[in-house]
Formats: structure tokens, C-alpha cells, sequence
């Protein structure tokens, strides 16, 4: 694969390659650096690029891959303990609702189970079909539903008790 096919190709995709990592390792800094190492990873074993029919698929699976590595690194050395370590949360005065309601979500998908969560991910952030879905994490198009149902109402269940959580604590 020639520079230009490669820039033109998986470039672009650094952006979606960005936040799968993040909400599969759930550390915007962890995320960078998966992906940066995946892209110069790609970059030098270009060649097997060549004969994909569908580079991004292969890309966000590689993408999978890498951060499921890194996690199971990390929990043979015990350094993932909490779901949602490594979230950084970014305030803006002008953005604090939007702000406070993106933060909600993220920690409601980090209550989910990786699989859904992961699923939840691709489908409903990134808009992959069911069926590409299903060969991103090795599974048939029904299972990719039936999780995707799961972790639906898993999030809703979760942002309930949280919203729900929330009130009481205002009203205390």
C-alpha cells in the first residue's frame, strides 16, 4: 500500500480509532497512546492493508485488539481496580449542562458489562452495521441484537438509579 492509499484510507479514521479505544480502556490518555502505536503499527506493515475489502473494519478491529491487550496487561498487574478510572472530567462554564450530562452517560457505560459496552460503542457512536458489528468482536448478528438489547436497558436502568441517586442528594 502506497503512502497516499494509507493517508487516504486509515487517516481519516484516527478520530473513530480514538474514542472506540477510549470507551473500551476508558482513559482518554491510554486511548492515545493504543492508537498511536496501532497507527505506527499499520504504518509499517502496511502491505497487509492491501487485500482488505473493508480497511476500516480491519482497522477498528486491530483497534479491539490492541485495547483488550492492554487490559488484560493490566489486570495481570492489578492496575485496572476501578470502572471508570482515568476519566478526566473537563469543565466549561458555557458547556456545564451538556458537560454534566456527557459525564452521566460515560459513567453509566462504564457500569456495563466490556461486551456491551463495547457493542453499544460501534453501533450506536461509531454506526457500524449489525452484521460488520459481528465480525468486529467474533460473534453472529443475532447475539450482537441480543447484547445490544442488554446493554440498553442496562444504561437505561444505571442513568435511572443514578438520576434517581441524584435527586435524593439534592434533596438531603
Amino acid at each position: 500500500m502506497k503512502e497516499s492509499e494509507f493517508t487516504s484510507l486509515v487517516l481519516p479514521l484516527r478520530d473513530r480509532m480514538f474514542r472506540y479505544a477510549q470507551s473500551l480502556l476508558l482513559s482518554p490518555a491510554e486511548a492515545e497512546d493504543a492508537v498511536h502505536d496501532l497507527l505506527e503499527r499499520l504504518w509499517r506493515e502496511r502491505g497487509r492493508l492491501e487485500g482488505c475489502r473493508r480497511v476500516d473494519s480491519f482497522v477498528m478491529t486491530a483497534v479491539r485488539n490492541r485495547c483488550l491487550d492492554l487490559l488484560r496487561r493490566q489486570r495481570a498487574a492489578g492496575r485496572r481496580d476501578d470502572a471508570v478510572a482515568g476519566w478526566t472530567e473537563r469543565s466549561a462554564a458555557a458547556e456545564a449542562d451538556r458537560w454534566e450530562m456527557r459525564e452521566l452517560v460515560r459513567r453509566a457505560l462504564a457500569c456495563l458489562p466490556g461486551r456491551q459496552r463495547e457493542v453499544l460503542h460501534l453501533k450506536d457512536i461509531e454506526g457500524y452495521s449489525t452484521r460488520e458489528i459481528a465480525g468486529m468482536v467474533g460473534c453472529d448478528e443475532a447475539q450482537v441484537r441480543v447484547i445490544l438489547s442488554r446493554a440498553r436497558n442496562g444504561l437505561r436502568e444505571v442513568l435511572k438509579k443514578m438520576t434517581d441517586d441524584e435527586r435524593t442528594a439534592r434533596t438531603d
